[in-house]
Formats: structure tokens, sequence, C-alpha cells
């Protein structure tokens, strides 16, 4: 199983180059010694949810790109992910099967999804779909209640490999104790488990997102809450900053907590 830990490239949607910090993003990378592709022909900027699953060196697996979310006021921003591999000279195994590249965690021990899959793939009973999915995946899958006031059913948005054997938990407590209390109990099954909190007075609302980090290699990119623009030269000069980058506005609190418990693991 080709794990994050295993990659030395990062593959965006040129349409991230749209976006206003998308160039920062990049260029944040760069300075950090990573390599950095654009995929074209896509719809959207989330590239993880439409783009093969990498197993092997040379072994990519397909499946359906067609989110219930998207259907039907969204239906434009579907990715072929066909159109896109023939164009990236990637060659995929097809599945068959429905499946959001958001909904597939990548571990040590076994690829973690939200069982949302099974209502995706209706037409498959749920033994069928198991062996189905173990067999393109070549690994266990352990499944995750999906917690339906959360439709999008993406098993990214709750938790990660942060080392073989141990999973970081997003602060899932505060949106459901059930499901958090139901997460952890099947994780502990197969990880240690670690949960992230942020004890602060006024918690942002997206604080859930620390858990989208990206991982190549033995480098971490947590995202981050606080806004910031870029000095220019007459800034830099004034302030004797060493950073290139400044805050807009408040300072979010989670952002400095996210850090430390990421270090701290």
């Amino acid at each position: 199983m080709i794990l994050d830990s295993d990659t030395n490239i990062v593959y965006f949607s040129k349409r991230l180059l749209e976006y206003p910090h998308g160039m920062d993003i990049v260029e944040q990378l760069d300075e950090h010694g990573v390599f950095v592709e654009f995929i074209p022909s896509t719809r959207d900027i989330w590239a993880r949810d439409y783009m093969p699953v990498q197993i092997a060196d040379n072994k990519y697996i397909g499946y359906e790109y067609c989110p219930n979310y998207l259907y039907p006021n969204y239906a434009s921003m579907i990715t072929n992910q066909t159109r896109v591999c023939d164009e990236l000279e990637i060659d995929t195994i097809p599945t068959g099967l429905i499946i959001d590249g958001g909904n597939v965690i990548k571990t040590s021990k076994g690829i973690i999804m939200v069982d949302k899959v099974f209502h995706e793939n209706k037409h498959f009973s749920k033994i069928e779909l198991i062996n189905r999915l173990e067999n393109a995946f070549c690994s266990e899958i352990i499944f995750l209640p999906w917690d339906r006031s959360e439709y999008y059913g993406h098993a990214d948005g709750v938790v990660r490999e942060i080392s073989a054997g141990k999973v970081l938990m997003t602060n899932y407590l505060r949106f459901s104790k059930k499901y958090a209390g139901q997460f952890e109990k099947i994780l502990s099954s197969h990880f240690d488990v670690e949960v992230l909190d942020y004890d602060v007075k006024k918690p942002h609302k997206n604080n859930w997102c620390y858990i989208n980090f990206l991982r190549i290699g033995d480098m971490i990119f947590i995202p981050q809450l606080t806004p910031m623009r870029r000095v220019n030269d007459e800034e830099c000069c004034m302030t004797s900053s060493k950073s290139e980058y400044v805050p807009t506005g408040r300072i979010v609190e989670d952002d400095a907590l996210a850090v430390e418990q990421f270090f701290s693991r």
C-alpha cells in the first residue's frame, strides 16, 4: 500500500490557481522542496475526491465519481476521472463501484471508509461490496458509521493516520457525542487513537479542517484558519519581518493549538 508518507509529489487541480491564495499554496510547498504538478480538465479543485487511488508504484484503482451531494444542482462540477487519467497517461484498474475519493483513507492497517459507500452501491449486496472493495484495494476495509447530518460522508474529515498504527481523530465531539464515541470505539480496535481538541473561549466553526492535512513523505502541512496576506518590500523593511506573510485580522487561537497537538504526536 502506498501511504501518504511514501509519496514525493503533489498533484493539484489546475483550477486551484483561479483562487486568490492558490499560487501562495504552491509557492509554500516549493519552498519546502515539494514538487507540484497540475491536473488538466477538472471541474473543481477537490482532486482527492475524483482522482484514482494509488496502491502501488504503478497501480491505480479507478471508480465512478458521482456523489449524491452534487446532484442535481451541481452535476456540472463532476470531473470525469477517465478523461483526466487519459490526459495524464495514467492507466487505472476499474472497479465498477461508485466511490468518493475523500472517503478512502489509506493506513498501515487497512483502508478506512464511512459506510455511506453501501448506500451508493445498493445494487450490490453488503458481502459482495465488501469483497469487491477488499479485492480492489488489496486491503482490509475498516468501516465507520455514516452520520447522516454530514451528507458528504467523507472519512478524510474524521480521521487520518499520523504514524504506523496511530491515528488522529478530529474533534467530532463538537458535532455529535454519539458518533464520536462510535468512531473512537471502532478505531481503537485497530489503532492507537489520539483525539484533537481545541479548548478556547471562542472555537472557530471550521476547526475540524486540521484533520485534512497534506502529508508528503515526512512533511505535514496543516490548514490554517487565520487569514494571511503577503507583505510588500516596504513593509518587510519597516518591520524587519522574516516572514513573507502577516495576519490580516484576528489570529485564530485554534491554529496554535492544532500545531501544538500535531507536534506532540
